[in-house]
């Protein structure tokens, strides 16, 4: 049988252990805690960095345009020239385009790299991290020729990048928000949102060809099974897909569902082209018109 001095003294040695193990519990737990903090910090940081990178790039408006004087009005589709790509392509010369979503925050330039999905992971500025930047692969051309050109950008929890996307998910939204517009170098594209659907996470260039007629409408076919039942897939059944039309798909990711993405897919329904630098740009676009 222990003595009261013994019992007392294994009483301590009991609770010496026990607030040893706290300590280095506590203590653990508080590096982990500092950890994540920092970690926050910096992932926000980057993020916020990203933004203003696209901040900046969204103040290289073109000066107005320069037109030529018109006897008569020209044939065609024309418009003010918007964006400097010269000053773009300073910051980066992957950049060939700007896209923006009315209604949205999708309001950022597109680019394209010698690598596929280089963008997945690096920012403008080639630091690797999010967000990313909105792009697209080699398979598409970058006149945006192709009877389905595909985009790519993050689901980001904020709400920037392609992450909006998802606001489409409300039918009121999808009815009341209807343009995707894209600048290039040479010319505005509108396109007219015919879809937006939770999708297969398929790699559409390999499962569909985006450089065919009989590729878009395969494409078109599958969106319209996966939409079936879906309470977040919507499809405008009064537009109809002519065999020259042609087609963009804005893709991001859906949140818990590793296996599925979300499309947002737009008609080509108007091409303008600018008209600057004098007649014989003029000229020159007038042909582009007739092609």
């Amino acid at each position: 049988m222990m003595s009261l001095r013994e019992r007392r003294k294994e009483e301590r040695r009991k609770q010496w252990w026990k607030n040893t193990v706290f300590l280095a519990v506590t203590g653990v737990l508080a590096v982990i805690a500092v950890g994540c903090f920092c970690y926050a910090g910096v992932y926000y940081y980057k993020l916020n960095q990203g933004e203003d990178q696209f901040d900046k790039l969204r103040d290289t408006e073109q000066t107005e345009a320069v037109y030529p004087e018109e006897t008569e009005e020209p044939e065609g589709v024309f418009c003010e020239a918007v964006y400097d790509f010269d000053e773009l392509r300073a910051e980066n010369e992957d950049i060939y385009a700007w896209i923006t979503v009315p209604g949205t925050q999708v309001d950022y330039p597109v680019l394209q790299s010698e690598t596929d999905n280089y963008y997945l992971d690096r920012n403008l500025d080639h630091s690797q991290g999010y967000p990313g930047c909105i792009y697209t692969n080699k398979v598409n051309a970058k006149d945006f020729s192709d009877y389905n050109v595909v985009l790519y950008g993050h689901n980001m929890k904020n709400g920037s990048m392609f992450g909006c996307l998802h606001s489409f998910e409300e039918r009121e939204f999808f009815d009341e928000n209807r343009q995707i517009i894209v600048y290039t170098e040479d010319r505005r594209l509108t396109y007219e949102i015919y879809a937006a659907v939770k999708f297969t996470d398929a790699y559409i260039p390999a499962y569909y060809e985006v450089t065919t007629p009989e590729g878009r409408d395969a494409f078109l076919q599958d969106l319209r099974t996966e939409s079936e039942g879906s309470s977040v897939s919507h499809i405008r059944e009064d537009m109809e897909i002519l065999p020259e039309d042609r087609l963009i798909t804005l893709s991001t990711c859906v949140n818990g569902e590793r296996p599925k993405r979300y499309l947002v897919v737009g008609k080509l329904t108007e091409e303008a082209y600018y008209l600057s630098g004098g007649e014989e740009n003029a000229v020159g676009t007038e042909l582009k018109n007739e092609e």
